[in-house]
């Protein structure tokens, strides 16, 4: 399989699942509101923070291993008789074997020590339990990943997505409250590693034979430090993607963290859809860095920068204008945390994902000591600054930190970097973004004027208010969209549609 077909393969399941998850959630979270209570359901979102911090003593391992699995692949291809790929799986077995000693010392010390709500104690353990136990076998994920089986990855998302999703609902209507959200993780945890596994013994039995961990020989210090920067650099995001909340909790309280994450679900859920993009085409990027030209790399980061701009756009420009609809209308008015707050979680969106552009190339080229540098110093900035604001300013100074810390040490390091990997001049890399940027503005003004004109809050008018705010947006980009080379990879896509319908619906041909 292409790596275009595979790209947009696993990117066709993925999206379906989130477009699955996101129509669920806007059951689940009232749902869970009602049976556990605002504060109780606030404490578990804060709680579930553990994880995160968790997946720090990995040192990075497994978050390198998919861009290190299709490196090695790549090299397979133009040199059958290399034997990288199968000394690398084996090297990160041991590797991984040995972290989860250090993982189960740290759930240990954080079960015992970490201060839990009445009744969140016992589910946070089942979680660490489980997390412990079933860390050797995210390996095998990450090695698909790698190899670019995203298509399986995908429909196996789904899948387990609506398994866990469905028992967790179940054991809440009996009574289990954060037992049953506890259980639903568990399950789509070990199920999923586990039936990587067997895919993985299906498509390619030499990577998981004795053989290999022999090839692999006496266990290395040094391999532990193939994926530091990798974890220096999920310290840093971790202050950015998970410190919020805590924030929030200590300054305003349990209650107004589930305010807090309402009013920025649809841009939390949204914005994983331009992330994907990238996250499926860092394997090929890496691939293509063993056998492609400068200039063909150059041309596929250009086309996924413009594609997730695409994206980034129309996200944006339909939150802002139905964004104060959807909570009113999902859980009530009084879970709004207001418009300012709205646009400062576009800004932090908008500008994150510019950047995320950025660091996907340069990851995939090897950049991650910088952009592990990078993202600490944005954590630590991020999170001091949101928590001094957030003191003075509530809901509006914490996002207002976290967009501080984006503009002042993100853009600024990874546009120096790129400049400086790919030979452009900032001009050269600015205007890309300036030709979407006063697009999204013009338009996103143009949806709040609509919004008000219509002044009813209702699901009708809201979807109005959404459809002809992404209508005027179509409208404005895909012209300038079609004059640059993201428009041959969409021509090849939609040719690879129609002549996969063709080949599946008789008659559809004639």
């Amino acid at each position: 399989m292409s790596r275009t077909r595979s790209f947009f393969g696993g990117a066709f399941f993925a999206y379906l699942y989130q477009g699955a998850a996101m129509l669920v959630g806007l059951w689940l979270t009232p749902f869970y509101i009602r049976v556990l209570g605002q504060h109780d359901y606030g404490v578990w979102l804060v709680g579930l923070q553990v994880l995160t911090f968790l997946l720090l003593c990995d040192f990075g391992i497994l978050a390198a291993t998919p861009r290190d699995v299709a490196h090695a692949s790549g090299k397979e291809r133009s040199e059958p008789a290399s034997d990288e790929l199968l000394v690398l799986v084996g090297q990160t077995m041991k590797v991984v074997l040995a972290q989860t000693v250090l993982i189960a010392v740290v759930a240990v010390v954080l079960y015992a020590f970490r201060p839990t709500a009445p009744g969140l104690k016992g589910p946070i353990g089942m979680l660490l339990a489980v997390f412990v136990l079933s860390y050797p076998l995210r390996l095998f994920p990450a090695v698909l990943n790698g190899l670019q089986d995203l298509k399986f990855l995908g429909q196996l998302r789904i899948w387990l997505w609506g398994l866990s999703t469905a028992l967790g609902v179940v054991l809440l209507l009996l009574g289990a409250r954060f037992y049953a959200l506890a259980c639903g993780w568990c399950v789509h945890e070990v199920s999923n590693n586990l039936i990587a596994l067997f895919r993985l013994h299906r498509i390619r039995p030499d990577l998981l034979t004795l053989q290999v961990w022999k090839k692999a020989g006496p266990l290395r210090w040094r391999w532990f430090t193939r994926g530091s920067w990798v974890n220096v650099g999920q310290i840093g995001y971790s202050f950015i993607a998970g410190s919020d909340l805590i924030i929030t909790e200590r300054a305003l309280g349990a209650a107004m963290v589930v305010i807090y994450s309402s009013t920025s679900k649809l841009v939390t859920v949204l914005q994983n859809q331009p992330q994907m993009l990238a996250a499926f085409a860092l394997p090929g990027l890496s691939q293509m860095k063993t056998s492609e030209s400068r200039e063909r790399i150059l041309q596929a980061t250009v086309s996924l920068t413009q594609a997730m701009l695409l994206l980034v756009g129309a996200v944006s420009c339909v939150i802002l204008t139905v964004n104060q609809q959807f909570v009113s209308l999902w859980l009530g008015p009084q879970f709004f945390g207001g418009m300012r707050l709205t646009i400062l979680f576009l800004l932090i969106f908008v500008v994150r994902q510019m950047d995320y552009t950025l660091a996907i190339a340069l990851f995939a080229f090897g950049h991650e000591k910088l952009l592990a540098l990078r993202s600490l110093f944005d954590g630590a900035v991020s999170a001091v600054l949101a928590t001094i604001l957030g003191a003075h300013f509530g809901f509006e100074g914490i996002a207002a930190g976290f967009l501080c810390g984006s503009l002042l040490v993100s853009i600024p390091m990874d546009a120096f970097l790129f400049v400086r990997e790919f030979q452009l001049s900032v001009g050269e890399i600015v205007a890309p973004y300036v030709a979407y940027l006063w697009r999204f503005a013009v338009i996103g003004v143009l949806g709040l004027g609509l919004k008000a004109w219509i002044g009813s809050t209702t699901f009708a008018s809201a979807a109005i208010v959404a459809v002809a705010t992404l209508g005027l947006y179509l409208l404005l980009v895909l012209p300038h969209v079609w004059r640059t080379p993201l428009r041959g990879y969409i021509q090849r896509v939609a040719a690879a549609l129609g002549s996969s319908m063709r080949s599946r619906i008789p008659g559809l041909a004639e």
